[in-house]
């Protein structure tokens, strides 16, 4: 047997034992060489390419999937959803069943190592919440509350069970398959021109060129039977806002938050010329877009980034401080700089998007009582009721809210009434006809709030946004009640979705059934809160926040597993990296990966799940905890050695002394 052969059947040997938690490093043993040198000519140098391309085809290949996909959004059966039987999509649905095929892949792969092969699987405690989380997923939807959306995916989102399962297949799978230098080399290789890509379209979209607009792309990505129609399909998002191909310019945020801290550290590594600009490329490209995107919660991502940064590698930063000092003082001048001739921008941007004001607003409450509508303006309550008499004679009665008749008088010309009181200027109502009930709207603020109680039981209801009939009441919130303007709207998806939990803490509402748990019946807000006027009424899909996400549609307790999961790898990775060795490329890739998850977890706090991003976050993910596992015994053997040669300098120096 070759010596080379030796050190590598030594090498796995003494990683089985610490995966295992048994082996501790035995300097007389195991002798494993740690020079920077020897491990840059990868003394197991083999590419296991099977895994190097599946891995890579998640995170380099699935986000820039775009193709058109037609379909029926199946939500007309709900009272708060218009009736609409087709809706097109461009970046989720093929994005998702793209990564389920290759999970499947996946799959086969490991049963084909496990029953042909006879390898024996790797575990470590870290793969248990990963299970308990599955197993949430797979009961949640179960129980679901509509199980073709969390098997299939619903509108605008496309997160079915199986991409959630599919996320934690590439996990495991990275996790048992990616093993040498080059697997994790090639790997982020692939993560650098993704990003490159990527980059790219963003610059394009910030300085005003859509890729997506152009005839070509459209031509490869919409299906020939509808080449009519080019040219009328693309963004909403307007001229300069970077959206890349993940949907929507939040993920462009999320994306940063995870790319560009791996490349950073990639960078501050990096040997070669060439592949030294490839990373600055791809970070300048990556950070155009975040700026075109106007994600704030990837500055905060990033700035969370750098602090893990500073403190595993202050010696690295230290060393290269005649190149980093000037960096940081022309970049910090140049902010300055742009904000000051731009008239505060930054500062008013940021106070714009974090202002914790609290909210107010002329109409505080609207309720459709059994016998009146309630109305509260600006601390004033006005009654209506609506009287339809046998002889076909309409009229009303206003009081306020001590029962006492509140004025009005008709205008004849506009065959509409005026209330006069000062109480509620600007108020005008009418009975109209609409959808074939006698109705009467009430304009406040020139927007018209339309009610009947013709349907036959005698009580009150309101035409929603959809054209149908509901009850209008307030919904119940929590925490941010009143700061709803807060991170740019999400105070108030936040506060909805937080008393959602309690209803969800065994399983949850099933997988991308978010849309139904959250109260679409909460008509005022969604107009108080910029979600609903006379031109344009949305539906909530999705809470803005990863965990808020997970607790609703997959249960309390898999929030707490996921946490698990991921605490499990943010502790090892503390303990790992703190000791400052980075001389392996397993610690290297550890390290970037790292830093980069952190920066996803920040911004999970304000943007959800996604199946444009996350494919590349839970990939990253197997990686990484791939490259702990193979860089604890380097790590632990070079800071033993670190060890050894500071007491042996020290007693050196004592025996110089006497």
């Amino acid at each position: 047997m070759t010596r080379k052969n030796v050190t590598v059947n030594r090498e796995k040997n003494l990683k089985n034992e610490m995966i295992n938690g048994k082996g501790k490093s035995n300097k007389k043993q195991i002798e494993v060489k740690t020079n920077h040198k020897l491990h840059n000519k990868f003394s197991n140098g083999k590419v296991n390419w099977i895994p190097v391309l599946f891995i890579s085809f998640v995170i380099a290949i699935i986000p820039i999937i775009l193709r058109m996909y037609i379909y029926d959004p199946k939500l007309g059966q709900y009272i708060w959803f218009a009736q609409m039987e087709e809706k097109y999509d461009f970046f989720l649905y093929f994005k998702q069943w793209t990564l389920v095929g290759v999970a499947l892949l996946m799959v086969v792969i490991i049963c084909k190592r496990i029953f042909k092969d006879n390898i024996k699987l790797k575990f470590s405690r870290i793969i248990i919440p990963l299970g308990i989380y599955i197993l949430f997923i797979i009961l949640s939807t179960i129980f679901s509350e509509n199980i073709r959306f969390s098997l299939l995916g619903v509108m605008d989102q496309f997160e079915s069970m199986f991409a959630l399962l599919s996320y934690c297949i590439v996990v495991l799978f990275a996790v048992e398959c990616v093993e040498t230098e080059l697997d994790f080399i090639y790997i982020l290789r692939f993560l650098l021109l993704g990003s490159l890509v990527l980059g790219a379209l963003g610059v394009g979209q910030t300085y005003g060129y859509d890729f997506f607009y152009s005839t070509f792309v459209q031509k490869l990505i919409i299906p020939r039977n509808y080449w009519d129609y080019i040219g009328s399909f693309g963004a909403t998002f307007g001229k300069g806002v970077a959206y890349l191909t993940l949907f929507n310019p939040n993920y462009v945020g999320v994306y940063v938050s995870l790319v560009i801290p791996i490349l950073f550290v990639l960078l501050i590594f990096n040997k070669k010329i060439v592949l030294g600009l490839l990373y600055i490329l791809a970070i300048v490209g990556l950070s155009i877009s975040m700026v075109g995107s106007g994600s704030l919660a990837a500055i905060i991502s990033l700035g969370f980034s750098a602090i893990a940064l500073v403190i595993f590698l202050w010696r690295y930063l230290l060393k290269s401080f005649f190149i980093l000092i000037p960096v940081l003082v022309i970049g910090v001048i140049l902010i300055f700089s742009f904000n000051k001739i731009n008239d505060n921008t930054i500062g008013n941007y940021l106070m714009t998007k974090l202002q914790i004001n609290k909210s107010e607003h002329n109409i505080s409450d609207i309720t459709t009582y059994d016998d009146h509508v309630g109305i509260t303006y600006k601390g004033n309550t006005l009654n209506i009721e609506f009287i339809y008499n046998d002889d076909d004679a309409a009229s009303f009665n206003l009081t306020d809210g001590n029962g006492l008749p509140v004025e009005n008088e008709l205008v004849q010309e506009k065959s509409e009434f005026i209330v006069t009181d000062k109480r509620f200027p600007g108020f005008s109502y009418a009975p109209v006809v609409y959808n074939n009930y006698l109705s009467f709207y009430v304009k406040i603020d020139r927007f018209d709030w339309l009610f009947t109680n013709q349907t036959g039981d005698g009580t009150y209801y309101y035409h929603n946004r959809a054209g149908k009939l509901d009850k209008m009441v307030e919904a119940p919130s929590a925490i941010f009640t009143g700061y709803e303007w807060f991170a740019s709207r999400r105070g108030y998806l936040w506060s909805r979705t937080i008393p959602l939990i309690k209803s969800n803490i065994i399983v949850g509402s099933g997988p991308d059934t978010f849309i139904l748990e959250f109260p679409q019946y909460d008509y005022l807000n969604f107009y108080n809160y910029g979600y609903a006027d006379q031109y344009n009424n949305q539906v909530v899909t999705k809470p803005h926040s990863l965990y808020l996400q997970i607790a609703v549609q997959t249960g309390l307790l898999s929030l707490f597993a996921f946490l698990a999961f991921y605490g499990m790898y943010f502790i090892s990775s503390i303990k790992l990296f703190i000791r400052g060795r980075f001389n392996s490329i397993y610690a290297q890739a550890g390290l970037a990966i790292f830093v980069g998850t952190i920066g996803y977890m920040v911004s999970g706090i304000a943007n959800d799940s996604s199946i444009t991003t996350a494919p590349v976050f839970w990939a990253l993910m197997g990686v990484g905890i791939a490259a702990n596992y193979k860089a604890k015994p380097l790590i632990l053997e070079e800071a033993a050695k670190a060890k050894e040669e500071k007491l042996a300098k020290k007693n050196k120096v004592e025996e110089s002394v006497k």
